[in-house]
């Protein structure tokens, strides 16, 4: 039985005896460009937000006037009815006319995307509001965290 048809084996060059200075050059470039980049940036790519540690006796109660619960994108309660944050725009205006230096609490849900909120803050501060309360209820420290 034939295994080596062909013999390539007796055609290659004979390997070096000693490691090419070549690779060692570019062994030396890589780990300096994963030094100087960084490899958290190659191998964990996003954006890191420092959350600051709040102690419950530190936090100041604000009294709001107007309650907004946000439910998703484009449904927002307000009022007894039911808007998207075109239709809210005009009722926000009149309510912050009527009542001027109010404080606007937002309850919102888990499936609110980030985007819709600085929208609704945008579209608030534009409207008249002077402050914006996004509500939250803090696990008691005794039960699980979901």
């Amino acid at each position: 039985m034939i295994t080596r048809p062909l013999d390539l084996e007796s055609r290659m060059s004979p390997p070096p005896r000693d490691l090419n200075f070549v690779a060692w050059v570019n062994v030396g470039l890589i780990v300096l460009f994963f030094d100087l980049l960084g490899s958290r940036f190659v191998l964990a790519p996003g954006l890191l937000v420092e959350l600051p540690v709040v102690e419950p006796a530190s936090v100041a109660l604000v009294p709001t006037s107007v309650v907004i619960s946000y439910r998703r994108d484009n449904v927002i309660l307000f009022d007894g009815g039911m808007y998207t944050l075109v239709e809210l725009r005009g009722h926000m205006e009149s309510y912050a006319k009527k009542y001027p230096g109010s404080v606007l609490q937002v309850n919102a849900d888990k499936q609110v995307s980030a985007q819709a909120l600085a929208d609704l803050g945008a579209m608030a501060a534009s409207a008249g509001f002077s402050r914006m309360l996004l509500g939250g209820n803090q696990p008691a420290p005794d039960s699980p965290q979901k």
